[in-house]
């Protein structure tokens, strides 16, 4: 097993896109832009987990934070659709 991958289970990093996506009420092409990614970026996360920095900024949008490394306008997008 990797150090990546032991990393991410130690940390609890196991979101799916389509997790991240219901999470922030949004399509995946939206979950792309609120996160400030490419659609292809977001396809290729395919049913894998999502990157752990994904995962936290999806977690901190959900709570109504801004996300570090995030602009102001993606969150307030985000925030409309919940």
């Amino acid at each position: 097993m990797s150090n990546q991958i032991l990393v991410d289970l130690e940390l609890g990093c196991n979101m799916t896109r389509e997790e991240a996506a219901k999470m922030l009420n949004c399509s995946l092409s939206e979950l792309a832009v609120i996160l400030e990614v490419s659609t292809a970026s977001v396809a290729q996360w395919g049913d894998l987990p999502i990157p752990p920095l994904r995962e936290y900024q999806v977690r901190d949008i959900a709570a109504g934070r801004t996300p570090l490394g995030l602009s102001k306008t993606k969150h307030n997008l985000a925030e409309q659709n919940n």
